[in-house]
């Protein structure tokens, strides 16, 4: 295994990882059914009487057709929008021939996913990425599934884990009742600062403080709720820091693909190497991309892609990891849906599929769409607020939020003791109650705060700027114009009433 001090043909020796595994996963045993499943499964010719799945012949589907739009098209997203689209169909069959039958997708199967839909995504992960170290691919059920699933695998009661200061609460409230407490990293409009992930690190008291942090999670792209994007030169340093430090790095990257703000494709380069490659070179460099060691979990999802209800992403690690995450997962919430591997299996290399050219047309084309989504909102922000000097917003690179700064030090009622402690969280409270009455609702900062409750002064310090609403453009025009108006109306009424 490669993270377990194997040498490779360069003659360096990758790092020994399974330390890192949680007492939970490495007491954890192989689900014996399943491994007895597997092994039939690679042995051609032998008769199967083990198996506890209804036969194919009783399945009461022969065939499923997905009628999806044309990506032949110059701009797909609007095509498909406005109904004015080609469409294409991906069929799969239980019985005639097609890239994952319907026979192998409603079956029972292995945690980690079918084997077809698995190398189809390793594929397009050699095409994003180029992994450098070993890795290996395990199917989940969306990003949510996916982390808490890496939350486990890694998580000891009592473990401190580092996370970006202000983070999504569905993901980072899973390892709590692990008690998994976190300690928050500054941001500002790059993503994480390296050196104060370092300074967290180099300040640690193991005799005070307990095992010093080893799982580093963060949303590089689009962060959420903050729409920052971490530049190529913090990644390099983070991941170097992680390095020093021995560090796991949970990479949650659900924006991946929407990453705005990007120059032309060149068209000879598309007819040369393809659209998918020319696509992926304007996109940010993945902490996968720059794994030597194989410490990087890399988090997938089709949800903000394709459809949320999929439920369906995959996650890239070391073998080592994977192996025990098939384990975890053969053991709790098994494999995932076959409908959603048929899909998945027949758009990236079916034979009437978009194939990965296809799919980077599609992603590339909703990204323009949600770039315009962006600039709309951004215009209405400006045009309600921008030059009352009550708010200001940093128009982000990736994502699907705009995170809006509100400048409580321009309200009258705001006060600051000279121990630095404010008003500022109760401000924001009323205002977003002043606002949901208003008929809008838009995501508080102080629900995103990363709190350490260990420590009183970086309590304090968090809740001195929480002073943000997130707000997202992912919907209507319609929706947005009017939630703006009255947005605008609050805040205003909020710092003059």
């Amino acid at each position: 295994m490669a993270v377990n001090g194997t040498t490779k043909a360069d003659g360096t020796t990758l790092p020994d990882l399974s330390h890192h595994l949680s007492s939970e996963t490495r007491s954890r045993t192989e689900n014996p059914m399943k491994a007895i499943w597997r092994l039939a499964q690679e042995t051609p010719g032998l008769i199967n009487m083990a198996n506890g799945d209804p036969h194919h012949t009783l399945y009461p589907i022969s065939e499923i057709t997905f009628k999806v739009p044309s990506v032949s098209q110059a701009d797909p997203v609007r095509a498909w929008r406005t109904g004015e689209s080609k469409t294409q169909t991906f069929i799969s069959s239980k019985d005639e021939q097609c890239a994952l039958r319907l026979r192998s997708a409603l079956q029972y199967g292995s945690g980690s996913g079918l084997p077809e839909v698995r190398e189809a995504l390793q594929q397009l992960t050699h095409v994003l990425h180029k992994p450098l170290a070993d890795h290996a691919i395990t199917m989940s059920l969306g990003n949510a599934d996916a982390v808490t699933k890496c939350f486990r695998l890694l998580g000891d009661p009592g473990d401190a884990f580092l996370a970006e200061e202000f983070s999504f609460p569905g993901m980072t409230n899973a390892p709590i009742a692990h008690r998994i407490r976190w300690v928050p990293v500054r941001l500002d409009k790059e993503g994480m600062i390296p050196e104060d992930m370092d300074r967290v690190l180099r300040q640690w008291d193991e005799g005070k403080q307990g095992r010093r942090p080893h799982v580093l999670y963060t949303i590089p792209c689009g962060q959420n709720p903050t729409g920052s994007t971490l530049t190529l030169d913090r990644r390099r340093k983070i991941y170097e820091i992680a390095c020093q430090w021995d560090l796991i790095i949970v990479e949650d990257d659900p924006y991946y693909f929407l990453q705005y703000d990007k120059p032309p494709l060149d068209a000879a380069e598309i007819e040369r190497e393809g659209f998918a490659k020319a696509f992926t070179r304007n996109l940010a460099a993945s902490f996968l991309s720059l794994d030597t060691e194989g410490r990087v979990m890399r988090i997938d999802s089709f949800s903000k892609i394709i459809a949320p209800g999929m439920r369906l992403g995959w996650i890239t690690s070391n073998s080592v990891f994977a192996s025990h995450l098939e384990n975890l997962i053969d053991s709790s919430t098994q494999h995932p849906h076959g409908l959603g591997q048929a899909f998945v299996t027949e758009m990236l290399v079916g034979k009437g599929g978009w194939h990965t050219d296809g799919f980077a047309r599609w992603v590339k084309s909703l990204c323009d769409e949600y770039q315009r989504r962006r600039d709309f909102l951004a215009s209405l922000f400006k045009a309600e607020l921008g030059s009352s000097g009550y708010a200001t917003v940093e128009i982000p690179e990736a994502g699907m939020f705009l995170w809006i700064r509100i400048n409580l030090e321009e309200h009258p009622r705001y006060c600051k003791q000279s121990t630095g402690k404010s008003n500022t969280l109760a401000l924001m409270k009323e205002l977003f109650e002043r606002v949901r009455q208003a008929g809008v609702m838009m995501m508080p900062g102080y629900i995103f705060a990363i709190v350490d409750e260990d420590n009183p002064d970086a309590v304090n310090d968090i809740h001195e700027r929480c002073n943000y609403f997130r707000t997202t453009f992912a919907g209507m025009e319609e929706t947005m114009e009017e939630g703006m108006a009255i947005f605008g109306e609050a805040v205003r009424a909020f710092f003059e009433g």
